[in-house]
């Protein structure tokens, strides 16, 4: 089988425990992408999500990895629920494995299971102009909030990015409403 098919084969299942370190890896790989964003190329050195927050998510069920053939992990997504929303804290492919539908699988795998959870929206935060974030959220339907539409938890957690070190202006928070496909399963 040619390494190409190989990275195109592949499927979302719940994360463990013992798999933290390698999600952090494939942040760090992921990170690199950055390295071709001039004002961004910090990120590709920057700091993984912590341990304690993917043990956290592994623990409530909030964590899912997209794995290989052999059961590795390529790629996750983490997040958490606050009320009747789902924010997705990172989502991140091995930059191997990026462009192969990974991150398109995780997003539907997050909206599937948020249904049955019967919650209303996803949350995130974002770059607006780097093409694989906002751009990309946007093709999956989500929507930039207006600064007049964000609650206090996204405008807390854009402060903090900013306080982070992104630069003020470059991040935005979106949302995916579930209401609309909601109605549609039950119909």
């Amino acid at each position: 089988m040619n390494s190409r098919v190989q990275k195109q084969s592949f499927q979302i299942r719940d994360a463990r425990l013992k798999e933290v370190e390698q999600l952090q890896t494939i942040e760090i790989s992921a990170a690199q992408s950055f390295r071709f964003v001039p004002a961004l190329n910090w990120i590709a050195a920057s700091d993984t999500m912590s341990a304690d927050t993917h043990r956290r998510s592994i623990r409530t069920g909030t964590c899912w990895v997209a794995v290989n053939t052999v059961d590795t992990p390529v790629g996750f997504l983490t997040a958490f629920v606050d009320r009747n929303d789902v924010h997705i804290l990172e989502m991140s492919v091995a930059s191997p494995w990026q462009r192969c539908g990974i991150g398109k699988a995780l997003l539907q795998h997050l909206t599937q299971w948020a249904l049955r959870e019967k919650l209303t929206c996803i949350t995130l935060t974002t770059f607006q102009e780097v093409p694989w974030n906002a751009p990309f959220y946007s093709k999956m339907g989500f929507v930039i909030l207006l600064n007049k539409d964000l609650d206090q938890r996204l405008l807390s957690v854009l402060d903090r990015e900013h306080d982070q070190g992104f630069p003020k202006g470059s991040r935005c928070a979106m949302r995916f409403d579930l209401k609309s496909i909601a109605h549609k399963h039950r119909n």
